[in-house]
């Protein structure tokens, strides 16, 4: 792999000797000296790997010949090692075993001594072909124990912040977006194209205008797609299609595809991204734009490119291509100030400043290497050090203006051994993959690149750190602000590439080529999988790969011939994932995973996501190094494996979305390493005295973290030990009792919640098909919860007063059949603090509560009086015909009425706030509902019409649908004070409910997805 790594691979075999060595008790006569041997023989080699590396880097054959075999033979170590390890792992967690008779006999004293001598044998071989191979050299390579001149991660690690602001485009990107805007030219549908160098902005330029508010406002229908190198019409059609819909497709042809385009996109005025296109045939584009020429005037295609033959395919209009320059000057100063000094702000050292002024001229005005070298040079203000930089090393690399990968190397040059490795890693990822972060960061860890306690924790500081780099970009986050996903721009995963060589190798399905005989890692883009798909026979020639990652641009779900061969040919395989692939000869007849699984000693990671597996084979149990086993989406998989207690390394056993699960094997429990296990299903009663247990399971699983669901809490009977209380570390919780219906409550459901109480440190929450009459006063007690879901308890009556908690933003109540208030008593001293009544709630879903009548069971709140939501900005009302009164809710953007009584809509309109006590730090308006953008309204049988005089507060209301009202009369004159009006109708007629896509385009996204 990449210079600087075999260090680390020297490091790691150490750190495998060491472990050995610590299980003294353990090993036989002859093992431990041969051990000691191997461990001082690294240990000499390593403190010259350095130096060795640094030459191999200056491209010194003799040097590069002698790296690789002694790369090789430090992978054969590491085989040896591991096999070591593990089969001492087994004997362990076999002695623990009752089947003590069989194992006597497999371990007898005869064996064990047999087994020593094989290995002391091997290590010794292992030993003499290591001494042989330093002793091998022409040259002389001084000692270097430690890394020096390297970004120090612990520096990094909180370095990475959200950057808003993009520095130095503000001029581009209102030239953009007046060519975006522009409406003089002849068609209907237009090409603007972005054209420059990579790495200069063009798709930071295009994300600028695509979320401008005037495009937004402006274009009815925007889309976004990336399309990258694979110009293939039918996929990009697909990702048009998903953009517009927010919808997967089926198995569907090109024709067919065509027609629900056109469906989207016809008379639509709409604006089309098209990221990063490199098709320079005129044909293959003409065949894409045929289809997209029905929108109405002033739709526009924005392309972005890096050839000037793409631009002049693409814009027809000369005036229509935008060259985008490197920054000048003065910007590229300005961007590089950003991240290389302390809050932005420059140093008081003149001479510093000079030196730094000097590195970004070198930089050429191209923002991705500007901060990239920015970010490396962060931290470390010394003069000395950064003149260092910009005279010997970028000196040496600049040979012309655009030789940009050189520059980026730099960067690279200065990671740790640690991180190099895992950031070379990446170039088994197509171009413009979403990666996960934890998945990568599991993927790290099968390879030994995390050599940790706490592996994970480790992972996410190496992730930050990469990214804070720029060797990643475009970071997607969950709703606390974590990342949880990114991308690489297409330099540095060129640059992942280079630095990688041979050791880690992407392969297409189009153009499949032999495996290099020093692969280690290799992927495989399988393109669009048909049902006459095979796995490229060429490719089993790779008999050392330790990582094989699939990717499928389009599966079709076929069952593919084949595929068991992968389990014969590559026996040292750390990493494993069959991207979904259905190879049906995985599986046996009934389902069942083969027992050739168990083979692979070696594994740590294996992904069967999306696979139609109905058994979890015993022999999985055999993988004792398994650290994550992702069988997401498995919809059939019935059963987990029984002995799953001995997979004692397991970390993530990630079942999501596993549907058919009846029960969880006795012993999981055991597992006490377990951090991820999205679904615990409780079994039948019946089925407990084989194979399954209940959630006493969970007691002792404290290292649980993130998202945990509990399904079928129907067969709890009694109060368990589940001891939610101990996991610090879970963040959401669903507690569901898994009925379709009311259905027969075989215990006491209110003892059952009362032992699922959560650790105060939760922050979402979800109960749903709970029988019981009252919900658990222990809500009250978790006041870092952002987000409650109660759905499908129907025979609820009581829930506990939730306006208090200070952090709740969502809050979803759903088909509760018998609730009639929301709460039972009113607080009188919202009339004093307004602001304490749901201070931070943002999202408010009711639905489907036929006998709910208002908010308070016992209140004497006139309407002058009634307490407001003070941030309360989305609400949405479904099915509640017998809604008459609920606070007020001034400040709200998006509205959606359906099938609900007009009362609380009224009040709210002709009400006259009165601003009490002291202000909220959200905004609290005199005028109601002045911030409203959006408003639907379906089947509201007593709306008659809306007060004139509150319409004239409406000016920010945008999009208003009245549709199937009976009792409206017509608004035409009233609408006339709604400013701000760009699309509305109003029916008294019977239509259909409103399909959710025509919901969403009126920009109501905010139902929460809580399934």
């Amino acid at each position: 792999m990449a210079e600087g790594i075999l260090f680390s691979v020297a490091g790691k075999i150490l750190e495998g000797l060491g472990s050995l060595l610590l299980r003294e008790g353990k090993l036989a006569w002859g093992v431990k000296d041969e051990i000691q041997k191997l461990n001082k023989t690294v240990n000499t080699i390593k403190s010259t790997l350095l130096d060795a590396e640094e030459q191999h880097n200056k491209m010194n054959q003799q040097v590069t010949d002698w790296i690789h075999r002694l790369k090789d033979a430090f992978y054969d170590a590491d085989d040896l090692l591991d096999d070591f390890s593990t089969e001492l792992r087994r004997r362990e967690v076999m002695t623990g075993n009752k089947l003590a008779y069989k194992v006597r006999i497999f371990f007898s004293r005869y064996n064990q001594i047999a087994f020593s001598l094989r290995m002391a044998h091997k290590i010794k071989t292992i030993r003499e072909k290591l001494d042989e191979i330093k002793s091998d050299k022409q040259f002389h390579f001084s000692d270097r124990p430690v890394e020096k001149g390297v970004i120090s991660i612990e520096r990094e690690t909180h370095s990475f912040v959200r950057v808003e602001k993009v520095i130095g485009r503000d001029n581009d990107k209102s030239k953009v977006i007046r060519l975006v805007l522009d409406l003089n030219d002849s068609v209907n549908v237009s090409v603007v194209t972005i054209v420059g160098l990579g790495g200069v902005g063009k798709t930071t330029l295009a994300q600028l205008v695509y979320n401008d508010q005037n495009v937004i406002n402006y274009f009815q229908l925007r889309m976004w797609v990336c399309v990258s190198e694979d110009f293939t019409v039918k996929t990009i059609v697909e990702k048009i299609i998903n953009s517009a819909t927010r919808k997967e497709l089926g198995n569907f042809h090109l024709n067919e595809l065509q027609e629900f385009l056109r469906k989207e996109i016809d008379g639509k005025r709409y604006l089309l991204v098209l990221d990063d296109v490199w098709n320079e045939k005129q044909n293959k584009w003409d065949e894409l734009t045929d289809l997209l020429m029905n929108g109405s005037k002033g739709s526009k295609i924005l392309v972005t490119t890096r050839s000037k033959v793409v631009a002049k395919v693409t814009s027809k209009l000369e005036s229509y291509v935008y060259p985008l320059t490197g920054l000048d000057e003065k910007k590229s100063w300005s961007l590089f100030t950003q991240k290389a000094f302390q809050h932005g702000v420059e140093p008081k050292d003149s001479k510093l400043i000079e030196i730094g002024k000097g590195i970004v001229a070198k930089c050429g005005g191209v923002p991705l290497v500007i901060m990239t070298i920015a970010q490396l040079l962060s931290g470390n203000n010394k003069e000395d050090d950064w003149l260092n930089f910009k005279e010997n090393e970028m000196s040496k690399v600049i040979k012309e203006e655009s030789d940009i990968l050189p520059l980026l190397k730099l960067s690279y040059d200065h990671l740790p051994s640690t991180l190099k490795q895992c950031f070379a890693y990446c170039a088994l990822f197509p171009k413009d993959y979403k990666i996960k972060k934890q998945k990568l960061i599991h993927l790290w860890m099968a390879q030994g690149f995390i050599q940790m306690s706490n592996p994970e924790d480790v992972g996410d500081k190496y992730f930050l750190t990469l990214l804070s780099g720029s060797f990643f970009q475009d970071p997607e986050y969950d709703r606390w602000g974590n990342v949880v996903a990114c991308k690489m721009h297409d330099l540095m995963h060129d640059l992942a590439q280079s630095v990688a060589g041979t050791e880690c190798t992407m392969q297409t399905f189009e153009k499949i080529e032999r495996v290099n005989v020093r692969c280690r890692h290799l992927s495989l883009d399988c393109g669009e999988v048909k049902a006459s798909w095979k796995f490229p026979a060429v490719l089993y020639s790779g008999n050392n790969i330790r990582t094989l990652l699939l990717f499928c641009r389009l599966n079709w779900g076929f069952n593919l011939d084949h595929g068991d061969e992968i389990l014969t040919s590559y026996t040292y395989l750390r990493a494993l994932d069959f991207g979904g692939l259905k190879f049906h000869k995985l599986l046996s007849s009934n389902g069942e995973l083969l027992s050739l699984f168990g083979e692979l000693k070696h594994l740590r990671y294996l992904n069967f996501s999306g696979v139609d597996i109905k058994i979890l084979s015993d022999s999985l149990s055999r993988l004792i190094n398994l650290e994550t086993l992702d069988l997401s989406y498995c919809s059939e998989l019935m059963e987990l494996p029984r002995d799953i207690k001995k997979m004692v390394n397991l970390r993530h056993l990630i079942n999501k979305k596993c549907d058919s699960l009846t029960g969880m094997p006795y012993g999981l429990g055991h597992l006490t390493n377990l951090q991820t296990l999205p679904l615990f299903v409780v079994s039948d009663q019946s089925k407990r005295k084989s194979n399954h247990s209940g959630t006493e399971e969970l007691h002792g699983l404290n290292n649980l973290r993130g998202k945990l669901e509990i399904k079928n809490l129907k067969f709890e009977a009694s109060r368990k030990s589940a001891n939610l209380e101990g996991k610090q570390f879970l963040w959401s919780l669903t507690l569901d009792w898994g009925r379709s219906d009311d259905g027969e409550v075989q215990g006491n459901e209110v003892e059952v919640l009362e032992g699922l109480k959560p650790h105060p440190n939760l922050k979402k929450i979800s109960v749903r098909s709970f029988m019981g009459v009252k919900l658990c006063d222990w809500l009250l007690s978790l006041t870092k919860l952002t987000s409650i879901s109660i759905k499908k308890c129907r025979r609820c009556k009581h829930i506990p007063p939730l306006d208090k908690l200070p952090c709740l933003k969502t809050l979803y109540l759903s088909h509760l059949d018998d609730l009639e208030y929301i709460s039972d008593e009113a607080n009188k001293s919202w009339s004093t603090l307004p602001a304490t009544f749901f201070p931070s709630l943002e999202q408010f879903t009711l639905c489907d509560c036929p006998e709910l009548k208002g908010w308070w069971r016992e209140h004497d709140y006139n309407d002058t009086e009634l307490p407001s939501f003070p941030c309360l900005s989305k609400l949405d009302i479904q099915n509640c015909p017998n809604l008459m009164f609920m606070p007020l809710y001034p400040s709200l953007v998006e509205l959606k009425l359906l099938r609900t009584s007009s009362k609380p809509l009224q009040r709210m309109m002709t009400m006259t706030l009165k601003n009490k006590g002291e202000p909220s730090t959200c905004s609290c308006f005199s005028a109601p509902l002045s911030n409203l953008k959006s408003m639907l309204m379906f089947k509201i049988p007593d709306l008659e019409s809306l007060p004139v005089g509150a319409l004239q507060n409406l000016t920010a209301l945008v999009d208003l649908k009245i549709l199937s009202c009976p009792k409206i009369s017509q608004l035409d004159q009233a609408l006339k004070f709604l400013p701000s009006l760009q699309n509305w109708k109003i029916t008294s007629y019977e239509e259909p409910e409103p399909e959710w896509e025509d919901i969403r385009r009126m920009g109501l996204r905010f139902i929460p997805d809580f399934g």
